[in-house]
């Protein structure tokens, strides 16, 4: 394992020199070894120098699971860019919101995928795309937006072609230039701003240095043991650090394959396990059930499966002992992390049992510190007592771009984060998560903020208020339930919310059920009481709280 690297990108160069011909990345056939790797990634931060991108500059990637965002993301560390991770789901405004905001000078993309079309949602954004030359975009609504450059089989005006690009940074003769670049890169300095929802309406983009995933992957590869042989599939999307840490960065450190699965399909990932024969999984608990009860598991030789994570949401004591005799991982591990925490918080170790995987989220890291609080006065609490969990160490992101004061809120004064999560730690040092302070729910382990999905309600014609909480559910963890007030005299059904939603918002934000009412339970100063609302709704649909 790598220990030495200061930086992602001297990460990637020490995993070169030191495995030069092992299998690195494979991709639906097409096999990269990590010398092939290095001199694509060399190819394109060479370009990207050409072509103006700065150590600082923000650099968005919008990518599904591909070598192609391996292969940019390692480029821009090198030359000391910031990675501004783009969801595939999202929509026209979500897009927007987050160009914008980052103050992103180039966006690397794919022209669609699975019938989305990001040129035309780039264009309705940015009209002023198709006059433009590469690399002189000036857009209104995206001032700082100059790069696009683009992975397809067509040419689009105002773009660079990704694959051209590379072939013009393997033609040019600036290699000190990249090595000079490479070495003002510093391990404290922000590699990732990855957006998350918060308890407000608007997205928060989190500054996230190097070292802090250099820190997290390397002891997440320790703690469950893995080693250069390894193969590792990891459905979770890249553009989450879930995705990102375990499918880029964890197989780079340890010098082990990422086998990428474009997206979460759980035959897909049945054939890939075979096929490849992975030693390693990880997914969220949804994904883990979807694999299970599919009409064709048993057909499949899951032999070479030995290790595995389930992180970013409960799971049922059930799956995991499925898991471990269904899908022969011995040494699983459960994980509980936040965007703002880097990746990781605590995780389980192996040998656990069964019980202890599914209800905690093990220990934390080396080197982090946790600790419960009441939530009213902020005094630490002792062993057993249910409190707010907040995190301290190496761990704690740098805060929120352009958000001083929301960092603020979050971060005290003497630098323990506060999670905004209910917890009892035990005599032993593990953590069980009881519940939640904020409101923001989490379908298959992403975080929606009721806010933002509200916001976008707001702007039905018919509705006069909207609430929107999160319910259990058996196959996604949690989803989005919304309580509609109508305008006078207004009629619209619930099938008609939900397709009013899914035009206008990634789909995993959708509400799943809707229900109609005439008011709101409300505090005594006016605020509408979202908990009394959930109970409502576990009550009525007879659904078992989480």
């Amino acid at each position: 394992m790598i220990e030495d690297a200061k930086t992602l990108g001297d990460l990637l160069d020490k995993a070169a020199e030191r495995w030069p011909d092992r299998e690195a990345i494979l991709f639906k056939g097409e096999r990269i070894c990590y010398r092939e790797y290095r001199e694509k990634v060399d190819q394109l931060a060479k370009a990207l120098i050409h072509i103006g991108v700065r150590k600082g500059d923000k650099v968005s990637i919008l990518f599904s699971n591909r070598p192609e965002w391996s292969i940019s993301e390692y480029a821009v560390d090198k030359i000391g860019g910031i990675i501004v991770p783009v969801n595939t789901r999202y929509k026209t405004h979500e897009l927007e919101y987050i160009l914008h905001h980052s103050d992103s000078t180039a966006l690397i993309m794919m022209d669609e995928f699975l019938g989305i079309d990001y040129i035309v949602m780039l264009k309705e954004i940015c009209p002023e795309l198709s006059k433009s030359e590469p690399g002189r975009v000036h857009s209104e609504k995206l001032p700082f937006l100059k790069n696009v450059i683009c992975l397809s089989d067509q040419g689009y005006q105002g773009t660079f072609d990704f694959n051209e690009l590379l072939k013009i940074g393997g033609e040019l003769k600036n290699d000190e230039a990249l090595k000079k670049v490479q070495t003002q890169v510093d391990e404290e300095d922000v590699a990732h701003i990855p957006y998350t929802s918060g308890t407000t309406g608007l997205p928060k983009g989190v500054m996230t240095m190097h070292y802090q995933y250099l820190w997290f992957n390397s002891s997440f590869a320790k703690n469950i043991g893995l080693e250069k042989e390894d193969r590792l599939c990891v459905p979770p999307p890249f553009c989450h650090n879930f995705g990102n840490s375990q499918g880029i960065h964890t197989p780079t450190l340890c010098g082990a394959c990422s086998v990428i699965v474009e997206y979460f399909d759980p035959l897909v990932c049945l054939e890939t396990i075979e096929k490849e024969r992975c030693t390693f999984f990880a997914g969220t608990p949804t994904m883990y059930i979807k694999m299970l009860q599919h009409p064709d598991f048993e057909k499949f030789d899951l032999t070479s499966l030995k290790l595995g994570l389930i992180a970013a949401a409960p799971a049922p004591v059930k799956l995991i002992r499925d898991i471990m005799d269904r899908m022969g991982i011995k040494i699983l591990i459960h994980g509980y992390g936040m965007t703002e925490n880097s990746v990781g918080t605590s995780m389980t170790r192996p040998g656990d049992s069964p019980e202890i995987i599914s209800t905690t989220v093990g220990k934390p890291f080396p080197g982090a510190q946790v600790k419960v609080v009441d939530p009213n006065i902020g005094k630490n609490l002792p062993p057993g007592k249910e409190g707010e969990l907040c995190t301290k160490g190496r761990l704690i992101m740098k805060g929120y771009y352009k958000m001083p004061e929301e960092s603020a809120k979050l971060i005290d004064q003497n630098g323990w984060f506060h999670t905004g999560d209910l917890a009892v730690i035990d005599e032993n040092g593990y953590i069980k998560i009881t519940g939640r302070l904020k409101d923001v729910f989490m379908p298959g382990g992403l975080n929606v903020s009721p806010e933002e999905v509200e916001n976008i309600l707001y702007t039905h014609p018919k509705i006069k208020q909207v609430t929107v909480v999160g319910v259990p559910d058996p196959v996604m963890g949690e989803v989005g339930m919304a309580f509609v007030e109508l305008k006078e005299g207004e009629k619209e059904t619930e099938e008609g919310i939900i397709q009013f939603c899914k035009g206008k918002m990634a789909n995993f934000k959708v509400p799943k059920y809707v229900q109609f009412v005439s008011e709101f339970p409300m505090t005594s100063t006016g605020k509408i009481q979202r908990f009394k609302l959930r109970e409502q709704a576990l009550l009525k649909m007879g659904l078992k709280a989480s």
